[in-house]
């Protein structure tokens, strides 16, 4: 028996304390009170709700009997039917304040406020948006889903919008102009699109039914709001880097109550001459900044807007949902959810989810999700996610995941993911993952897949395929290239190891030689050219030149030995050829008492020295032979 009178006893303190974590004026409450003072009526309403009071007797200046009569209401309401809206209320912890009415802040404007509830259900709804369209005057529902709104009078006619994810939206003419309570009914859209959602009245006065055990556990709606990007009402599936970065900005510049009123308000667009602002929020645009598209947008922080058709200027940043045309000026950076056709100038950063031209420029970083007509500069970095068709310019890395039409240039690489028909002009890489109609021009290394016209310079070039021959110290084309390892012999080393790479017309030449006889080894690069096969024979023409050294010594002093080599090809098998010519020679050599050739009989023509009286220096020269046998690789 002990132990079911504790349980009780925590059951009712469980309610207790469930009823007190909600505030004063949101607690629902039942009364039945006929022809009471209204100090008696205040203290039946307090124990009801569980709370107390707190105000100056002089509000009580009402005399006459109160009687009232409601069920499952909030206390809020029930204070609005027994004041009228002669006072304004407060909460504090668990005590409710009577205080008095405010004055609105001009005599033609009245107050509407109370509850937005879901006719079918009766739960409050939270997250609620409504905002009158020519005054551009807004409110957002409370947790609770109450809301307060301030409206001016003098307008011949005014139109409540009300909008809510997964309600249908409503558009209420109030007729009266003196403050008010008004609770707004709205219908829940359905999951199951055959079957039609029951019409509630908007403006529907019927009171709050008294609900079963399982509708007290919460009295607000379940449908959650979903938050979306600052540019965009949806989300992608798998967002990128930069989608990630531009919610980031977005979540950090704008309040909880203006991406809620962006996600409500998504089908609905506004549009005003000029908008001045401080912050999103404190200026001419109000909350609705981001459902209204301007001419003229003058920001001195941070501005926000759905769209900008001619200027837009920010001291900081420059935040627009949609579309922008005209120039746009942000000391720091702007972010366009849609297409910029314009100016768009940024101190640190532009970024775009549309399509962006003429000019873009910024002082680091320039990001667009779409493609690029026109001029993209910045002192780093240039991120395309669609075409470039014009002139691409950063100061570290140009990078573009589809088709560049025009021209590139970076201090360190440009990257292309598409076809590149221009020029790519790097510091040190350019790689185009598809078809090149142009010019790769780098310090270091040229990358593509397919070379269909203009060439690739650089230190090293590598592509798939190539019709036109690379320039450079290495190139190395796989599908249609040129590649042989050759093994040869000619008068001054006996044996010698040569890789040829790059395409036929056009290739390098690497090369190690040794004579075992005359202690002599020699290292070597070149550059040559092969005519097309005729009936399996060719001609080749190859200029190298080769470091000798002594092998006792390794390398003590510059030994130059320049050739040229006229070869005849003859292809003896699908891999196989042998090459054959003769050499025309001229060496160099820098230290006589380090010249490996000094003692061997070569048939050299008349020697010169480089001066008068000068026996460390001299010129020879010569005409020899080579033969070899090569492998196609």
């Amino acid at each position: 028996m002990a132990t079911i009178r504790i349980l009780f006893l925590f059951l009712c303190l469980s309610g207790g304390l469930a009823a007190q974590s909600l505030p004063p004026l949101e607690r629902l409450i039942s009364l039945d009170v006929r022809n009471e003072p209204l100090t008696q009526t205040l203290t039946a309403i307090s124990r009801a709700g569980k709370f107390s009071f707190s105000y100056n007797p002089a509000l009580l200046s009402q005399t006459k009997p109160v009687t009232i009569r409601v069920t499952n209401r909030p206390v809020r309401d029930v204070l609005g039917q027994v004041f009228g809206g002669s006072v304004r209320l407060r909460s504090r912890g668990n005590h409710v304040i009577l205080l008095r009415a405010d004055e609105p802040e001009k005599a033609s404007d009245f107050i509407l406020d109370g509850y937005v509830i879901d006719g079918q259900s009766a739960e409050r709804i939270g997250s609620v948006s409504l905002f009158e369209k020519t005054s551009l005057r807004s409110a957002t529902s409370n947790e609770y889903g109450y809301y307060r709104l301030k409206l001016p009078a003098d307008l011949p006619q005014i139109r409540l919008e009300v909008r809510r994810q997964a309600y249908l939206s409503q558009s209420l003419t109030i007729p009266s102009r003196r403050s008010h309570p008004q609770n707004i009914y709205l219908t829940a859209v359905t999951d199951r699109p055959s079957t039609r959602p029951v019409p509630v009245s908007p403006l529907d006065t019927r009171p709050l039914p008294i609900d079963s055990a399982s509708r007290t556990r919460s009295v607000l709606t379940e449908r959650p709001v979903v938050f979306a990007s600052a540019d965009s009402a949806s989300l992608p599936a798998t967002p990128s880097f930069l989608d990630r970065s531009r919610r980031t900005i977005g979540r950090w510049a704008l309040s909880t109550k203006q991406l809620i009123t962006d996600i409500n308000l998504d089908r609905d667009t506004l549009y005003r001459t000029w908008q001045v602002s401080l912050l999103p929020g404190i200026g001419t645009n109000g909350v609705l900044g981001g459902r209204i598209i301007n001419d003229y947008s003058v920001n001195a922080l941070i501005g926000y807007s759905l769209g900008v058709r001619k200027l837009e200027v920010g001291g900081f940043l420059n935040l627009v949902r949609g579309d922008m045309a005209g120039v746009q000026l942000g000391g720091f950076g702007n972010l366009v959810g849609g297409t910029t056709r314009g100016v768009q100038l940024g101190g640190f950063v532009n970024t775009n989810r549309g399509d962006v031209g003429p000019v873009q420029a910024a002082g680091f970083v320039n990001t667009v999700a779409g493609t690029v007509h026109g001029i993209q500069a910045a002192g780093f970095l240039n991120a395309v996610g669609g075409n470039l068709n014009g002139l691409q310019v950063a100061g570290f890395l140009n990078t573009n995941l589809k088709t560049v039409q025009g021209m590139q240039l970076a201090g360190f690489a440009n990257v292309a993911g598409g076809n590149i028909v221009g020029w790519q002009v790097a510091g040190f890489t350019n790689i185009a993952r598809s078809q090149l109609t142009g010019y790769q021009l780098s310090g270091f290394l040229n990358v593509a897949q397919a070379v269909v016209s203009g060439r690739q310079i650089g230190f090293l070039n590598v592509a798939h395929s190539s019709e036109k021959a690379p320039i450079g110290f290495f190139s190395y084309v796989h599908t249609n290239g040129y590649r042989n390892l050759d093994v040869s012999a000619n008068e001054v080393t006996t044996i010698n190891a040569t890789f040829r790479t790059g395409v036929r017309a056009f290739y390098n030449i690497f090369t190690a030689g040794l004579n075992p006889a005359t202690h002599t080894w020699s290292y070597g690069y070149g550059l040559g050219t092969e005519t097309s096969e005729r009936r399996t024979w060719s001609l080749a023409v190859e200029g190298l030149a080769h470091q000798l050294n002594r092998t006792s010594e390794g390398v003590q002093a510059l030994n130059l030995l320049l050739r040229l080599n006229p070869l005849v090809v003859k292809r003896l098998g699908s891999r196989m050829g042998l090459s054959v010519g003769p050499t025309l020679n001229a060496y160099y050599a820098d230290d006589l008492s380090h010249n490996p050739l000094a003692s061997v009989n070569l048939p050299a023509l008349p020697t010169t020295s480089a001066g008068p009286g000068n026996d460390r220096h001299e010129w020879s020269g010569w005409i020899g032979w080579q033969a070899g046998l090569r492998v196609g690789l």
